[in-house]
């Protein structure tokens, strides 16, 4: 081999390599570039999809803010209906949804950001309930004898059998079917028995007064300690509303 071929030779693999090197280089820029734009993209469809949240967030709690508080049954329907269309992440390519910091806590946002509001709509129903339980107690606990009989001497039970015991009947009748809310069975027992206690003694009176009989007796006691306790379940359900309200419009 003379000494030009010999050259060649030699310096044909050097030249090889080199070129192998500045493509294999030209694709880790190329592939580097590539995974950097993606990385891009995914962060981009991260903070669109962060801002719909905030925007969609702040909807809702002016929705909370502006309805009656005092009625949690309309105010669930209220926030159930602002629930309906939350924002949707939207796909990026895979690279970037695996690098991309916003893009994984906005997934995080999605998976989350109906929870507050669940919370507080579970709430709200539960405190519906209650407040149906508490309006039908006091109904009850607010009736009262002399609406009936009148105040003094009874010299006929006509109005007691006739009015009196009725009223009672119906009142703690329609009581007893409406829903009990989880817990208050007990509460539920108190007034059905503070109306039954009513009932029975009203029905002896009569029987006393047929008989030409003394009778008297009194339910004050036993109707004000049922009504209290009816009292400090209202205001537990008042202060477990405002509390899970409190909680969605603090996270604003």
């Amino acid at each position: 081999m003379n000494v030009p071929a010999r050259k060649v030779a030699v310096a044909l693999p050097v030249v090889l390599t080199i070129l192998i090197a500045i493509v294999i280089g030209g694709l880790v820029i190329v592939q580097d570039q590539r995974q950097s734009n993606q990385v891009e993209e995914a962060e981009s469809v991260a903070q669109s999809y962060l801002a719909e949240v905030d925007a969609f967030r702040s909807s809702i709690i002016a929705k909370v803010d502006k309805a009656d508080a005092s009625d949690p049954g309309a105010l669930s329907k209220v926030l159930d209906r602002a629930m309906v269309d939350p924002p949707r992440l939207g796909d990026a390519p895979a690279y970037g949804r695996e690098h991309s910091a916003s893009y994984a806590e906005a997934a995080q946002t999605e998976a989350t950001v109906l929870r507050p509001f669940k919370r507080l709509s579970a709430t709200l129903r539960k405190a519906d309930v209650a407040l149906t339980f508490i309006t039908a107690a006091r109904k009850v606990l607010a009736l009262r004898a002399t609406d009936y009989v009148g105040y003094g001497f009874i010299t006929t039970s006509s109005r007691v059998r006739a009015e009196l015991i009725p009223a009672f009947v119906s009142a703690r009748d329609a009581f007893d079917r409406v829903p009990v809310p989880k817990g208050q069975e007990e509460l539920a027992a108190k007034v059905h028995d503070a109306a039954q206690y009513v009932i029975d003694q009203a029905s002896v009176l009569a029987a006393r007064i047929d008989s030409r009989q003394n009778f008297s007796f009194s339910y004050q006691d036993e109707f004000q300690a049922v009504a209290d306790a009816v009292s400090d379940y209202a205001t537990q359900v008042k202060g477990d509303v405002a509390e899970a309200v409190a909680e969605v419009t603090a996270a604003s």
